[in-house]
């Protein structure tokens, strides 16, 4: 299992995140459902790369984490700390009350044998099962309205459309920066909606 916790956070921190610049909007309007639209969700002026260099720095001084097994004290020290810098990651406060269409994978958190009313949305499968979970500005917790969304549909990679909150949330699963009040779901298929 060596270097398996270390690997697990470079895993994370390869995922792409601000390819596209976000918008500012003024006022609550639409984001369109684009390959950029979690990117939309991160400050432009954040990078979990540049913070994750500057901790393990701080920890590991100039060798890199990676010659160092996971039982070292440091992997665990290094592993708390990008923990609790991707638990506050900073949220893009301008998008509260923004109506939002959001692709991505569902965590399951509260519902019963035939909807779910409450998830989390995750930019990538298996996001938030495996550890560590993604930073908070790219998870989401949705609350759907009315019964929810069928059960059946949370193995496939679906389309949230709803108003999204700055409201952040811990679950057992990580920490949720945003919430979407789903209206409608559907299941993804790669083309325009």
């Amino acid at each position: 299992m060596k270097h398996l916790s270390l690997a697990l956070l470079a895993m994370a921190l390869s995922m792409p995140l601000s390819a596209a610049e976000p918008t500012q909007p003024t006022e609550p309007a639409e984001i369109p459902v684009e390959g950029s639209v979690w990117d939309t969700l991160v400050p432009k002026d954040w990078d979990p790369r540049a913070e994750y260099e500057t901790i393990s720095k701080e920890i590991y001084g100039e060798r890199s984490p990676e010659q160092l097994e996971d039982t070292d004290r440091r992997a665990v020290e290094l592993f708390d700390a990008m923990q609790d810098a991707w638990s506050n990651a900073p949220l893009r406060q301008d998008l509260d009350d923004t109506a939002l269409i959001l692709p991505g994978f569902v965590v399951p958190l509260e519902g019963d044998d035939k909807h779910l009313r409450e998830f989390l949305l995750v930019p990538y499968f298996g996001a938030c099962i495996h550890f560590p979970p993604p930073p908070r500005n790219q998870v989401v917790l949705v609350k759907m309205q009315g019964e929810g969304m069928p059960v059946d549909m949370m193995w496939d990679a679906v389309v949230i459309e709803g108003t999204l909150k700055v409201d952040s949330h811990d679950t057992e699963y990580g920490t949720a920066g945003y919430v979407l009040e789903g209206d409608q779901v559907w299941t993804y298929t790669g083309e325009s909606e």
